[in-house]
């Protein structure tokens, strides 16, 4: 299933089902290891991050973004954790360069699959709406290919 996208005004939310367990996907949003493997869209040629997967804790995601026409540009993320209750959600703060959002990201069990109900608010415009939607969803594919992999159940 590919990504289910809606917006209602500053709100964009994504839903997608992964062919994987709840815990499985939950445990890929937990450490930097983990998600240096899949965040970022599909033009980041490298992606850092640094993880204090607490509430309170920080994060910093960093991109090298290589567009097909232009020149290699670097984008960070920052944010805060404000709630975590495994492996049910994560709530964060994110610092996108121009605006902060609140990123709620719910996982729910749905017959021995996950599903993912990813809600940015704050999302200033329609541009900056569909450029995350897009760079979400990417990062969403190669988060699905990974959590239904045979051997992903033994990386949790």
């Amino acid at each position: 299933m590919k990504s289910n996208v809606e917006v209602h005004g500053s709100r964009l939310q994504i839903t997608r089902l992964f062919e994987a367990p709840r815990q499985v996907v939950f445990s890929w949003w937990t450490q930097a290891q983990k998600l240096r493997q899949w965040s970022g869209c599909e033009a980041a040629t490298r992606c850092d991050f640094q993880v204090d997967f607490r509430v309170g804790g920080n994060f910093t995601q960093t991109m090298e973004i290589t567009p097909p026409s232009g020149a290699p540009c670097e984008f960070t993320v920052t944010g805060t954790y404000e709630e975590i209750v495994e492996p049910e959600k994560i709530v964060y703060r994110a610092n996108l360069g121009p605006t902060v959002t609140r990123v709620t990201v719910e996982f729910f069990d749905h017959r021995g699959q996950t599903k993912l109900v990813l809600t940015h608010e704050g999302l200033p415009d329609e541009s900056f709406q569909k450029n995350v939607a897009q760079g979400t969803s990417e990062s969403l594919d190669k988060l699905e290919a990974l959590v239904s992999a045979p051997a992903a159940v033994h990386l949790s």
